[in-house]
């Protein structure tokens, strides 16, 4: 059996916990690991928790080559069971004041640490949810990826400071509350719904949320056409049980209204040349296929 890695030398309670799930992508990971390395922040500030939902490779390589750097250990999940229940265990390890959560995939902006500690600015019941930028701008589909994220950041954080959805590839909240609202529901499998879930649980205590985006993470996720679509097809299958878990605890009908889905195909027209809005335009009409597949395979076991 695999055992856990642990730090043996002694160190200062760290203000910030950053926790990454990880599966299957140890050179996504490896590029995560650097850029926080490269962060301006003191390693004195910080903590790395690193997550493993039982990948077939053992990333315990990666993680040993950054100890000597700063304070990183390494958990592991005894069976595949989802980003969600990965950040869970993470979180019930961490020691900072502060959860801050990142994607494997992702490669945080050298101010990373700095900029959200400096808008959480001690509050105990403020969530910071910071933007994702794609790194892959040549890639369609990654980039018909990014401007989705962008329609949804414009859609539900109109109002940056009264955010209403914040994705967990970028989140900062504080540890407390986090654990006393129970983290994040383990009954989203995949990386779909799970935030959307907790942002609407987080505000459903009367804390806030604020959307920042001077604090970016870039994306590396390349992806085909296959990829892409089981992608939105998971997202449908999360979105569906987001709608289920809301409707019991509110009764919130579910479906956006159709400006939401006429706004998301025609958004890409604004931001890229006709051509390649074009293109991008049709992606986005493929993702709402696969994504009603997802919503419509989930809906039996959601009644």
């Amino acid at each position: 059996m695999r055992q856990r890695i642990a730090n043996t030398t002694t160190v200062p309670k760290p203000k910030f916990s950053v926790i990454i799930p990880t599966y299957q992508r140890l050179e996504c990971l490896r590029d995560c690991l650097t850029g926080i390395s490269a962060n301006l922040a003191a390693k004195s500030d910080f903590e790395v928790i690193v997550v493993d939902d039982h990948s077939d490779d053992d990333p315990s390589v990666v993680i040993n080559s950054f100890k000597p750097e700063f304070n990183v250990n390494l958990l592991y999940q005894e069976k595949n069971q989802g980003p969600a229940a990965a950040r869970n265990r993470g979180a019930g390890h961490a020691r900072g004041d502060y959860l801050l959560f990142i994607d494997d995939d992702c490669i945080p902006c050298p101010e990373w640490l700095d900029t959200i500690g400096e808008h959480l600015n001690g509050s105990d019941s403020l969530a910071i949810g910071g933007n994702c930028l794609n790194e892959l701008n040549k890639r369609v589909f990654s980039e018909a990826q990014q401007m989705m994220m962008d329609y949804l950041y414009a859609y539900y954080n109109s109002d940056p400071t009264n955010a209403q959805f914040c994705p967990t590839n970028n989140l900062a909240i504080p540890r407390k509350g986090f654990l006393q609202m129970g983290g994040f529901d383990t009954s989203f499998r995949k990386a779909a719904g799970e935030d959307r879930d907790f942002s609407a649980r987080w505000l459903r205590t009367g804390a806030d949320m604020r959307f920042i985006t001077d604090a970016p993470v870039y994306h590396q996720h390349a992806m085909g056409l296959k990829e892409f679509f089981r992608m939105h097809y998971w997202y449908g299958r999360g979105a569906r049980r987001f709608h289920h878990l809301e409707a019991e605890k509110v009764d919130k009908k579910g479906l956006e209204p159709i400006g939401f889905y006429t706004g998301l195909i025609f958004f890409p027209f604004s931001q890229t040349t006709p051509m390649r809005a074009a293109t991008i335009s049709l992606l986005q009409l493929l993702s709402q296929v696969a994504h009603t597949f997802g919503y419509l395979r989930e809906m039996p076991l959601t009644r």
